[in-house]
């Protein structure tokens, strides 16, 4: 096989959010920003006493293949802190959260606490990206062995005319790094774009992205900037 068949087999798409932009609905379920369903019995999502701001609620049944990213989960909300983003890769609890919920029956739409309330809320729809993603440079030699395009310019140049990735907030495909890649212990789940409409600045234009580990299945963040 060609090794730009290879590549081209590779290939994956990926949920895109659409944020705002349309008029909000009483039955939207998906939310940046804010807007989110909570359990009224449950406090808010804190770290180490600070309030978590609330970046992104996600509905699963509205994510294709959403039952084999999230399992039998209903409901995913992820919350960072306001004051810094941990550095390097850090588990679930360790300065943000990602919640779940199997039922949301009990939930209600709770407004977000004063000291949190930092971002634009606005619902979200999910739209699968008819072009695919591929993988980095780097992540590419993870899947095939990149020598043949590696040693020839040309071959080269072509690789990065013809394979790239969405670089915005998605469900699946390929991270869109912005500097290197991380140990392939982790799985790529989604991307949190720092994103105009609702504030979203995160360092120098960055991305949030967050996996699920291979090795202890247990949730992780990872950021990266200009």
């Amino acid at each position: 096989m060609d090794i730009f068949d290879e590549i081209k087999s590779i290939g994956k798409h990926t949920c895109v959010a659409r944020i705002g932009g349309f008029r909000p609905e009483n039955t939207d379920l998906n939310w940046f920003g804010g807007n989110f369903l909570c359990d009224p019995l449950e406090a808010w999502p804190e770290d180490n006493g600070s309030l978590l701001v609330p970046l992104l609620q996600i509905y699963v049944p509205d994510i294709k293949d959403g039952h084999i990213i999230f399992g039998d989960h209903m409901l995913v909300q992820i919350y960072i802190d306001k004051n810094h983003l941990p550095i390097d890769i850090n588990r679930n609890g360790d300065g943000w959260k990602i919640v779940f919920y199997k039922d949301i029956e009990q939930l209600k739409t709770t407004e977000t606490p004063k000291p949190a309330n930092i971002l634009k809320s606005f619902p979200v729809r999910w739209e699968i990206n008819e072009v695919r993603d591929y993988p980095c440079w780097e992540e590419s030699w993870e899947h095939i062995d990149m020598t043949e395009i590696n040693e020839n310019e040309e071959l080269n140049d072509r690789f990065f005319d013809e394979f790239d990735r969405y670089s915005k907030t998605k469900i699946g495909g390929y991270a869109s790094y912005i500097q290197s890649p991380i140990s392939d212990e982790f799985e790529f789940i989604l991307q949190i774009s720092s994103e105009e409409k609702p504030g979203l600045m995160i360092g120098d234009n960055g991305n949030i992205y967050i996996y699920k580990s291979n090795i202890d299945n247990d949730w992780y963040l990872y950021w990266d900037c200009y």
